[in-house]
């Protein structure tokens, strides 16, 4: 390439492309850690205190949903609910069973 304006052209694409990759890289680890931080402080790992819609996650989180739903796939600390893939949780795949914790009752 001896044209120095199609090197320049060529260069200033190649820049505008690293830096749209760097900072969607950024964004997807802050959405995940922002996901991740929300999940820890208002879930517990008790019955029906698990899981959480993507809907009250993206409110709560205050990221549109397609963003929190994003940050919760790509997040291996973060798990879908079985049979409804829309809730989700830092704490288990299924949900706790009422059991689980106080045991079976004696009659």
């Amino acid at each position: 390439m001896k044209d120095p304006v199609l090197t320049a052209v060529a260069s200033a694409a190649a820049v505008g492309l690293l830096l749209w990759w760097i900072v969607a890289r950024v964004r997807a680890t802050l959405d995940r850690r922002k996901v991740h931080k929300w999940l820890r402080a208002n879930t517990r790992d008790e019955p029906g205190e698990s899981h959480v819609t993507i809907e009250a996650l993206a409110k709560g989180t205050r990221l549109p949903e397609d963003r929190a739903r994003r940050a919760c796939m790509s997040d291996p600390r973060v798990h879908r609910l079985q049979g409804q893939p829309e809730r989700w949780s830092v704490w288990r795949t299924d949900p706790q069973s009422v059991y689980e914790k106080r045991g079976l009752l004696e009659l």
